[in-house]
């Protein structure tokens, strides 16, 4: 990087200098700029000052590889170019025009131009032009909501055009058709024709609506119906897990060839440099996979493009104009309940979304709370949570002590044969100490142990065998992530108390395909206290489920409507908005419009908008463990292996096979677990050298017992 400004004594012509390769300046500037217009109109809201800004991003922003000094010569790296861009237009005098808001929106321009290969942060890494970032900021300081965004979307969809050419993809962007058929189609089999008519109904929302419906009403796949009629510029699903995402993703692939894709973690995770090459390399990737007319994608990608987290613009840019569907929105915690409704309120007037919140067990406070904020109107709220009233697949017994003190009682009933057996602990921690009890009190048994912190190999092999296993006696150990999309009827239940809503979800995994059990299948135990809390859950969603379950044991429920409306009664709107308050104070919320103003990147470093990012592990990041941290010796040789790939060599298609096998092996981690102190090598992906974490393939990465 540099830290003084460096003169360059001669420029080549754009019609000769090559700046990609097998490609001249002149035809790369030609093609980005097509790209760039199309993107402008086909996701609209655009003025003719932006397309004038476009133009000039798109003509300007790599004339520093006209410097005679600049050279794709193979094994010659060469200096960044976009100091020596603004060298080229300063001493050419190339501004956006005579009027003064041209002159003033050109520093802006500069300053896009300059940052194009990084982030938009506040700091300029040339010493000769830190007077531009003051300027700037004062500029972005007096500059309204509206405009602003308009702009950084501009930079944005410049990036991805700019992307586009350099990767020689051919892209034009379309709008997804989504009609009834179609769906049908997606649901597949015989159609039943009442639900069929309620599913229907989703097509009359207008704008932004909410929808409760029972397990097995289908409400993922029929969500689709919410989009017909409506002319949005691509979809969304903001699905809770990868094995969720994975799931559909297949389903949906079938009916929308070529249309769909999926994204999940922090898959552009941030560069240990600021290497221009490897950089491009990542952007790629992350353009193929948003450009899609369908994205099958997670809440914490919508919130970090929000929170306006790295390289934000090329994928905050994706949602003007889209439809999306947020499932399963009761997992949300307060905080990331908080920052979703803030963000919606906020850009919904100028990105005009059509937006779908669903949930299985939507409980009054929190369908109150999304109402409010998001002011959805009675009538494009649909309940179908009836079914409810007629089953109770599940009996309950409260045991007022840890699972962990349980074990023996686990044990006796787990181990009898022809059981499948289904133990849900709150944390990673605890799921894996309990594996390797179990595996010691029950050889003979083959038990399971899942959760968010493997290898995506190790994972999808785990959830393949899973799958296989259906019908065979096991004992799955797991957390939260079973909560959803394991389609599997467990025999037993064993787990500790979480919000109710998160318990419903718990009590779907046993007797999953019956009507009502007349024995006690569930059994539930006391969290254990961490830090004076429940982590991950609040002591009052804890307390509030306590009181539901301990008057609801053995045939005291009736059926399994009864748990949503107890609920409901004790667990009020006003202690919903109790805890959404403590999580802001919690993290300084108020921080983020004053520091990054809607402009600017964050930046981890950022101490005030750092504990949002960290607040209850909320958001995670993907790394690689050093081949140091593997116990598995053939795993440690095959991990040096792929670290040795170079990225840097081959076209897009070996590229992509490349980065494949990267993400293939990488583990998705706590923002807070990346410490630099911990990061080795030069991958474009965080390579951990942990101190204290081991990675096993039974176990996942865990805290080593002596490091």
């Amino acid at each position: 990087m540099y830290t003084r400004h460096m003169k360059c004594a001669g420029w080549d012509s754009k019609d000769v200098k090559y700046s990609h390769e097998g490609k001249v300046l002149s035809d790369h500037i030609k093609e980005v700029k097509s790209y760039l217009r199309k993107f402008l109109d086909f996701y609209g809201g655009f003025s003719e000052l932006h397309h004038r800004a476009a133009d000039y991003l798109a003509e300007y922003h790599d004339y520093g590889k006209l410097c005679s000094k600049w050279s794709l010569n193979e094994g010659y790296r060469p200096p960044p170019h976009s100091p020596w861009s603004i060298q080229w237009l300063m001493d050419n005098q190339k501004i956006l025009g005579d009027s003064e808001e041209d002159k003033r929106l050109t520093l802006i321009l500069w300053y896009f131009i300059l940052k194009h290969h990084s982030k938009l942060t506040k700091i300029i890494p040339v010493d000769y032009y830190k007077s531009l970032a003051d300027i700037v900021e004062e500029h972005v300081r007096e500059t309204g909501f509206k405009e602003k965004i308009d702009l950084v979307d501009v930079f944005g969809l410049f990036k991805i055009a700019d992307i586009l050419s350099a990767s020689g993809k051919e892209y034009t962007p379309h709008a997804p058709i989504i009609g009834e058929e179609k769906v049908k189609r997606i649901i597949g089999g015989k159609i039943d024709g009442e639900r069929w008519l309620q599913q229907l109904e989703l097509e009359k929302i207008e704008d932004i609506g909410l929808l409760r419906a029972y397990t097995g009403w289908g409400k993922t796949t029929a969500s689709l119906l919410f989009f017909v009629n409506k002319q949005i510029r691509k979809a969304f699903y903001l699905l809770p897990t990868i094995t969720a995402i994975n799931k559909f993703h297949e389903k949906m692939s079938q009916s929308f060839p070529n249309e769909v894709d999926k994204y999940f973690h922090l898959y552009d995770a941030e560069l240990v440099g600021e290497d221009e090459e490897t950089d491009r390399i990542k952007e790629m990737f992350f353009a193929e996979y948003f450009l899609s007319p369908i994205t099958i994608t997670t809440i914490d990608q919508f919130l970090l493009a929000f929170l306006q987290y790295g390289r934000y613009p090329t994928k905050r840019s994706m949602f003007r104009g889209a439809g999306l569907i947020l499932d399963e929105v009761h997992l949300l915690n307060p905080l990331m309940l908080k920052l979703t409704t803030y963000f919606l309120s906020k850009y919904l007037p100028l990105y005009r979304m059509n937006i779908l919140l669903m949930s299985a067990t939507m409980p009054e406070a929190l369908s109150r709370y999304l109402q409010t904020s998001l002011e959805i109107p009675n009538r494009d709220f649909l309940d179908y949570s009836g079914e409810y009233s007629k089953r109770r697949r599940v009996m309950l017994e409260y045991n007022p002590k840890t699972i962990e003190r349980g074990i023996d009682e686990i044990v006796e009933q787990a181990d009898k044969p022809g059981k499948k057996t289904l133990i849900i602990l709150n944390t990673v921690d605890k799921a894996v100490k309990l594996a390797e009890t179990l595996r010691e009190k029950m050889p003979s048994k083959e038990i399971i142990l899942l959760h968010s912190r493997f290898m995506y190999r190790d994972r999808r092999s785990k959830e393949h065998g899973i799958e296989r296993k259906k019908d065979v006696p096991h004992v799955l150990i797991s957390t939260q992530i079973s909560e959803v999309s394991l389609d599997i009827s467990y025999d037993l239940l064993f787990t500790e108390i979480s919000p109710l809503a998160s318990m419903i979800q718990r009590f779907g995994r046993v007797n999953r395909y019956g009507i009502k059990t007349t024995h006690v299948n569930a059994h539930l135990y006391e969290p254990t206290i961490e830090d004076d809390s429940y982590y991950p859950y609040s002591p009052g969603e804890i307390e509030a489920t306590r009181k539901v379950i301990r008057e609801l044991e053995g045939e005291n429920l009736r059926d399994e409507r009864q748990l949503l409306d107890i609920f409901d009664s004790m667990y009020t709107y006003e202690d919903l908005i109790a805890e959404v308050k403590e999580a802001e104070r919690q993290v300084n919320l108020g921080a983020f419009e004053d520091l990054l103003k809607f402009f600017f990147s964050l930046e981890v470093g950022e101490d005030k908008l750092l504990r949002i990012l960290n607040y209850r592990s909320s958001f995670s990041s993907l790394i690689i463990p050093d081949p140091s941290c593997i116990r598995n010796k053939g795993l440690s040789s095959y991990l040096e292996h792929v670290l040795s790939i170079d990225l840097k060599s081959g076209g897009f298609e070996k590229k992509k096979r490349q980065i494949a096998k990267i993400k293939d092996v990488s583990v998705p981690v706590p923002l807070w677990w990346i410490r630099k102190d911990e990061i080795v090598g030069d991958s474009p992906y965080p390579v951990i050298r942990f101190k204290d974490k081991i990675y096993d393939e039974y176990f996942g990465l865990i805290k080593e017992e002596n490091p």
